[in-house]
């Protein structure tokens, strides 16, 4: 069976690099996805050294020798913004297709629905890797290098992250709710996990500040990836949260699934509505 270019094997691939490659043009000219995924770490830096002092990042973490609060914070920032990505960018993404009509239209293109859930993958990975690597190269060349630094094991426990909270997205926008339901579902869903996981903050910082707080991220599932991804790049190691990571891995993984199969991505089971 042919596979040159322009072969019937290869124009749902490649109708679905040229809609990521469009969506990634669009959300560059959109406040939110700037918001979700490039200023929210900076935001979240600054204002904790505002409230808290410019010293705070230099200073050792707790009974963790070598690792500063910066670098806490760093792992903090990266899960964040893969959540934020996941969340609030896709579920209003795919709303947005909606809305606008571009399902609709998808429906002329060879596009499957397996490529137009790929192109969301690709937008989303696109957007927390650059946000990601320009947060860690601006907190590196201020504050140097940490002492012990895996990379591999980073990017691996990111994309843990990044498909648990996809697989959210992906849901909310599947379930059809008006452009306006979405935005408001998504946005509120992102800001519950990020306040009860310690806003930003490591939080065994809460211990003595709001014992209260501290129990709740205890539960949080934004926190439990967070820890993930701190142990992960700092310490070379999986985290004693890594049960509940996998129970997060298995249950976005069902969903991922069963959204594939339920919603009528591009028109070809049903009309769109």
């Amino acid at each position: 069976m042919s596979t040159a270019t322009g072969a019937p094997e290869s124009r749902p691939l490649r109708a679905a690099w040229i809609l990521a490659r469009s969506e990634l043009v669009l959300l560059a000219r959109t406040p939110v996805a700037w918001l979700a995924s490039v200023a929210l770490p900076f935001v979240v830096w600054l204002l904790l050294m505002l409230f808290i002092g410019f010293s705070l990042p230099t200073i050792e973490f707790g009974a963790m020798p070598g690792i500063r609060v910066i670098d806490r914070l760093a792992a903090e920032m990266a899960g964040t913004v893969a959540a934020s990505v996941g969340i609030v960018v896709i579920a209003l993404n795919v709303s947005g297709d909606r809305a606008s009509g571009m399902l609709r239209r998808l429906r002329r293109t060879p596009l499957t629905d397996g490529g137009f859930i790929a192109a969301q993958v690709a937008v989303a990975a696109a957007l927390v890797v650059a946000s990601v690597a320009l947060f860690v190269a601006v907190t590196f060349a201020i504050y140097g290098a940490p002492r012990t630094w895996h990379p591999l094991y980073f990017a691996g426990a990111l994309v843990v992250v990044a498909y648990c909270t996809f697989s959210v997205g992906l849901l909310l926008g599947g379930l059809r709710l008006p452009e306006s339901g979405a935005r408001v579902a998504a946005p509120t869903i992102f800001v519950l996990l990020f306040l009860t996981s310690g806003m930003g903050v490591p939080r065994e910082g809460w211990q003595g500040v709001a014992p209260w707080l501290y129990q709740i991220t205890t539960f949080n599932p934004l926190a439990q990836l967070n820890d993930f991804v701190f142990d992960a790049a700092y310490l070379g190691r999986l985290s004693a949260t890594w049960p509940a990571v996998a129970g997060l891995f298995v249950t976005a993984l069902v969903v991922n699934v069963a959204t594939g199969r339920t919603f009528d991505w591009t028109g070809r089971r049903a009309p769109i509505t």
